[in-house]
């Protein structure tokens, strides 16, 4: 199924594949290293990078064989191609706005806090 966000869905299963190689790498070189085994198999580096890129390839291959795959990424991708962004002066009021409330929020538990506390500490 080809559309006209398709790099945009191989990018991503690019980015998949790539983490759950990565994943497996790096399971791989903490069992071997749980396990001693770099003592026991020779060029066990080389079966590891092995058998990662292998997950990589077939995590790919699953993903971009895969037609439910193509079509539901198909369909994010366009949804995220609808959306309206926000401009950079709407994204910095609205961050400001959000730390001031935070910084509100925080000084009125802390008053509630204190206030809790002192009146445990007079009745015990």
């Amino acid at each position: 199924m080809e559309s006209q966000y398709q790099k945009w869905v191989i990018g991503s299963y690019l980015a998949v594949a790539a983490l759950v190689g990565y994943l497996t790498f790096a399971i791989s070189l903490k069992i071997t290293g749980t396990y001693d085994l770099e003592a026991h198999v020779r060029h066990l580096d080389l079966y590891i990078r092995g058998f990662a890129f292998l997950a990589f390839g077939a995590v790919f291959l699953v993903l971009y064989k895969n037609n439910q795959a193509n079509q539901f990424m198909n369909e994010a991708v366009t949804e995220l191609m609808r959306v309206t962004w926000p401009l950079p002066k709407e994204t910095a009021s609205a961050t400001l706005i959000v730390i001031i409330m935070v910084l509100i929020s925080g000084m009125i538990l802390g008053l509630l806090d204190y206030s809790w506390t002192k009146l445990v500490q007079w009745i015990l």
